[in-house]
């Protein structure tokens, strides 16, 4: 009782593993009390630990809790300077939780503004969006690699190769053939 009425919410990926001991455990009271808390005041800054949160909650039989989540927008509060893979998970919840909105939000924030640091997490993400039907999103989260110093993801991703096989301009067209003469 003391945990789920206690328990600190700031760790989201500890608050859905103490749910899922408190259902093992057959204290669905409790598990309902942490639920309704953790859906009320969680923080929502993390989309890994958002991601995972619905999952939990449904499985401890609150399903109106997940509501209660995402009527508290996660897909607006969510940290896109994280992990890109994590912003992926949230948007892939987000669809299957039925709240189209906010993931249609989220992809167009997470085009605009995720991390392109992690070649792995980003491509996560391409394939999460184009799931999602963003494909607009996807494309100009694409058109941010080159910037990012991520060519060589550009190139990979959009399968264009042969296109700019010499490079791209500042402007984003493929580079002009060039010899040693055009250098003077």
């Amino acid at each position: 009782e003391r945990a789920a009425a206690h328990a600190s919410l700031d760790n989201l990926h500890a608050v859905a593993g103490l749910l899922g001991e408190l259902r093992r455990a057959g204290a669905g009271e409790q598990a309902a009390v942490l639920a309704e808390r953790a859906a009320a005041h969680a923080s929502l800054d993390s989309p890994g630990a958002v991601a995972g949160l619905p999952w939990e909650l449904w499985e401890a039989g609150a399903g109106e809790q997940v509501t209660v989540l995402l009527a508290r927008d996660p897909a607006a509060h969510a940290s896109l300077d994280n992990h890109p893979g994590a912003v992926a998970g949230l948007l892939g919840e987000l669809r299957e939780a039925g709240a189209g909105e906010q993931a249609a939000a989220l992809a167009e924030r997470a085009a605009a503004h995720a991390s392109l640091d992690n070649l792995h997490a980003v491509a996560g993400l391409l394939r999460e969006l184009r799931r999602a039907g963003a494909g607009e999103q996807a494309a100009a989260l694409t058109e941010r690699l080159p910037a990012a110093g991520q060519f060589d993801l550009f190139i990979a991703l959009r399968g264009n190769r042969e296109q700019f096989r010499l490079g791209r301009e500042p402007d984003g067209s493929a580079a002009p053939s060039w010899t040693w003469n055009d250098m003077d």
